[in-house]
This record gives structure tokens, sequence and C-alpha cells, in this order.
């Protein structure tokens, strides 16, 4: 009498382990996941079928794929050993502190332009045009034509110069060209720096009354 009882619970025992390990699997997980993560998720699984596919029906190819991506990891770390380098190397240069100004030198305009040029003759243009422009600017505050202060771009200068139309269209076609180097990455010949330095030493004029 007591058999069937006990055969029906194992039944039951049983099927309940089997529905457990159905709605266990991922198809059955209803919470959210969100969409970028769902994304990835299904990348990363296709990036993992393909690569088991090419190692099982091309092995070959497969070793020449872990091979390049070794060499691009090795490129990627030396880059960065070689710009960590560079940056310890250019902090404890001595030519950054032949630079600076020595005591009782004032950095007025005559300085910037000697580092200016100093800049373009070691090859940094671009920062020799960043020093020629403080020095221009220096020069146009000591004619009363600009009120300069260290924190004013550029663009502010041409616009607060108090200069005559032609001055000011030279002054507004300098900083272009200084944003163009600087920070557009334009290339900047010497022959371009040395037009580019010229136009800055020519006189500068108020407007007319």
């Amino acid at each position: 009498m007591n058999a069937a009882p006990a055969a029906g619970d194992s039944t039951a025992a049983a099927l309940r382990a089997v529905l457990d390990r159905v709605y266990a699997a991922p198809a059955y997980r209803w919470a959210e996941e969100p969409p970028v993560l769902r994304l990835v998720r299904d990348w990363w699984h296709r990036l993992t079928d393909w690569l088991e596919g090419l190692r099982l029906g091309n092995p070959f190819a497969f070793r020449l794929f872990v091979f390049a991506l070794l060499i691009v990891l090795a490129l990627v770390l030396a880059h960065g050993l070689w710009t960590v380098w560079r940056t310890l190397r250019g902090a404890a240069s001595p030519e950054e502190v032949d630079r600076a100004p020595r005591a009782g030198e004032p950095r007025d305009a005559a300085w910037y332009y000697r580092e200016a040029d100093r800049a373009a003759s070691q090859g940094r243009r671009a920062q020799a045009l960043q020093l020629a422009f403080v020095g221009l600017a220096l020069t146009l505050e000591g004619q009363g034509l600009l009120r300069y202060h260290g924190s004013k771009t550029p663009a502010e200068c041409v616009r607060e110069a108090r200069l005559a139309g032609p001055d000011r269209e030279r002054l507004r076609a300098l900083v272009g060209a200084l944003y163009a180097h600087t920070f557009g990455a334009r290339p900047l010949e010497a022959e371009e720096y040395r037009h580019w330095r010229e136009d800055i030493a020519r006189p500068w004029h108020a407007p007319a009354h």
C-alpha cells in the first residue's frame, strides 16, 4: 500500500529537479538587462564563437591571428613606455632649465621674442608661435594699444586691441595661423614661421581719431 506514494514522491521530486534546471537556463532569466550590456554580451559571444570556429577550422590562420594580436599589444606597450620616457626626459632636460629666466631678467616682450626664436631654431615652431604672440601682446600693451593679461586668449586680444583697420586684420590673420598650427596640428615650415615672425615685427598703429 505504501509503495505507490513513495514512487509518486520520487517522480515528483525528479520532475521538480528537471524543471529547476530548465528554468535556471539564461533563456528563462526574466530580469531586465540594459541594452548596452546585452549588445556587448552578444558581440562577445559572436567573437568567441568565431574564434572557436577559426581555431577548429583553420588552426594556421588562428595562430597567425593570435601572433598579430601579440605584435599589436607589444607595439602599444612600447609606445606607452616611449611616451613615459620622453615625458620624464623632457621634465629633466637641462634645456628647460636654461630657458627659465635668470634672476633679475624680466619677462618682457624682448625675452619672449628671444625664447620664440630659440624654440623655432630647435624645431619647436608651434611653441615658438605662442611665445612670440605673448611678446607681441606685451609690445601692444607697451604702446597703449592693448591691456594684456596672461589669462586672455589670442582671439580676445584681437577683439580688444585698439588698432587701425589694416593692422587689426593683420593681427586677426596672425592669430588664425597661430590657432591652425598650434591647435589644428597644421605643419609649420621654417620659412612660414619666418614670414609670420616678420609680420609681428612690423609697426602697429592706433586707429585714427
